[in-house]
């Protein structure tokens, strides 16, 4: 759809708003989200998206909690635990908690989990990564369960917080094809059942009034009916929320986001989560460009870009868009840095280009992947103003995969989630491995492993700051800003923020006004 199509149809939305009063469901306590995917399950290890974690997060619970704000962990189901050994954690479960069918929690549905994340022929997605650090978990007795790690790993903690929803057994067990319990058995122990869950009608979510496991880590629910309606067409659902067929939609375009904010039955409301903007920059001459290759020139790229300019004229958030000064927030554990970017500075980028052999400049592709396709139009009218003269491929995100395979990737406007992974790892195990990799840079990698080879968060810190200060004084990589989570929603509703999943927001914390 063209921008002026776009443009106009929100426009004319918002009169018939006006006109129109709105049906939001506070009155029958009932939140509507509006999905763009739809979703076949509520277990996010059998379909790792967005909207199967928002949902799933809702219905199951953790062995423990992440606290993002203190950067510790909390009790979840288990209520304590002891590190025996530096591969052995050993975990006291609560002896309160049931799961929606009435079934109480035990050591072996807590083993059992685990155990068949781990397993390759499980044939998860994720989850085999996630847990390969892990060597086996077993039940002790009913309360008591211990996880033992192939070696010392600082990741034991936050992917049995992040990545493990716990399941029943014997429930999960006793599925022929396992991925049916997360649609036709979606049992959890979390602060929401799963009433329903149909690709094609939405899923439809219960508060559970029995949830004991609740604080302020992760609070019980207080709306007591959500559905999700899969809804894949963007102007459809800005009618439904336009008009109250929904009470909250995902925000995209920054255009659309500001016309609605003039609504005065509709609210915006952006949150952090671990979403951001990136440029990469190749080198290596995997791509044939050679120029890049010459730190001197990734640096004059980086001064070239006014970051904060970028982000603000083409970024959804507003106040919550945030300048991002290395490939880690510190939210995250491990998460540490003291240089920055270069700063925008287009004399001294003129002169690095001289330095370098380009006073003319060079031409150069931007590769701008999905979602970013805004982004890479903008990067490349800063470095035109340089005399860089920057070409845009947009590309679908198999043409961006299969070009990033091939090497032929010259510079990169991308857009990640840190993997959903709160821990300063996430980020060089995605970029400087495998076939992303357009660095090659040892010393990066051997502080890679180092990071990964100690548990003790005060000594992975300066690891992890020599790593990201090395990736910015090389320009391998420039970060451009965060990527707030928009959700545009009733103003009936309140959406807490703290979350650190991708859309930023948890729905057993929302709320009606």
């Amino acid at each position: 759809m063209s921008r002026l199509r776009t443009t106009g149809t929100v426009a004319a939305l918002l009169v018939l708003s006006a006109i129109m009063p709105t049906q939001a469901q506070k009155t029958r306590d009932t939140l509507r989200v509006a999905y763009a995917d739809p979703i076949a399950t509520v277990l996010q290890p059998d379909d790792p998206k967005p909207e199967t974690s928002l949902g799933g997060y809702a219905v199951f619970d953790f062995v423990v909690c992440y606290d993002g704000t203190s950067r510790s962990f909390k009790p979840q189901l288990a209520k304590s635990w002891v590190q025996v050994d530096p591969r052995t954690i050993d975990f006291t479960l609560r002896d309160d908690v049931r799961f929606h069918d009435g079934n109480p929690l035990t050591a072996e549905d807590v083993a059992y989990t685990l155990t068949w994340l781990a397993d390759p022929k499980s044939k998860l997605r994720f989850a085999a990564g996630q847990f390969d650090w892990m060597e086996r978990a077993e039940a002790i007795d009913p309360q008591h369960v211990r996880i033992v790690a192939k070696a010392a790993t600082p990741l034991a903690m936050i992917q049995l917080a992040t990545s493990a929803p716990i399941v029943e057994a014997k429930l999960h067990r006793g599925n022929a094809n396992r991925s049916d319990y997360g649609r036709k058995t979606p049992v959890g122990a979390g602060p929401y059942k799963a009433v329903s869950v149909d690709a094609t009608g939405g899923v439809t979510l219960v508060k559970n009034k029995a949830y004991r496991s609740g604080d302020p880590c992760k609070p019980a629910g207080t709306i007591d009916n959500l559905q999700a309606l899969p809804i894949p067409d963007k102007q459809t659902q800005i009618a439904q929320l336009a008009t109250g067929g929904v009470d909250l939609i995902q925000g995209e375009s920054k255009d659309e986001t500001d016309m609605l904010a003039s609504n005065p039955t509709l609210a915006i409301t952006a949150r952090q989560g671990l979403n951001f903007f990136y440029l990469t920059m190749d080198s290596i001459n995997r791509s044939g460009n050679a120029a890049l290759s010459d730190v001197r020139i990734r640096r004059a790229v980086s001064q070239a870009i006014n970051r904060e300019l970028i982000a603000r004229s083409v970024v959804p958030g507003g106040d919550e868009i945030r300048a991002m000064d290395a490939l880690c927030m510190r939210i995250q554990l491990g998460c540490d840095f003291s240089a920055k970017p270069p700063p925008y500075d287009l004399a001294a980028a003129r002169e690095l280009l001289s330095q370098a052999g380009y006073p003319d400049g060079f031409d150069v592709e931007i590769t701008a992947m999905p979602g970013c396709y805004t982004l890479g139009e903008a990067i490349a009218g800063e470095l035109r103003k340089l005399g860089i003269r920057a070409a845009v491929s947009k590309v679908t995100f198999a043409g961006y995969r299969q070009k990033q395979v091939d090497g032929k990737i010259q510079i990169l406007a991308g857009q990640w989630t840190m993997g959903g992974l709160a821990d300063a790892s996430a980020s060089p195990g995605f970029y400087f491995e495998g076939d992303r990799d357009y660095w090659r840079d040892s010393g990066i990698g051997e502080l890679a492993k180092s990071g990964l080879a100690t548990t003790d968060e005060e000594k992975r810190r300066p690891i992890y700051r020599q790593l990201y200060d090395r990736v910015n004084a090389q320009s391998y990589i420039l970060p451009i800003s965060t990527q707030p989570v928009v959700l545009l929603h009733t103003k009936d509703l309140s959406v807490p923020s703290g979350s650190l999943h991708i859309y930023g927001a948890d729905l057993n914390e929302m709320h009606w006004n």
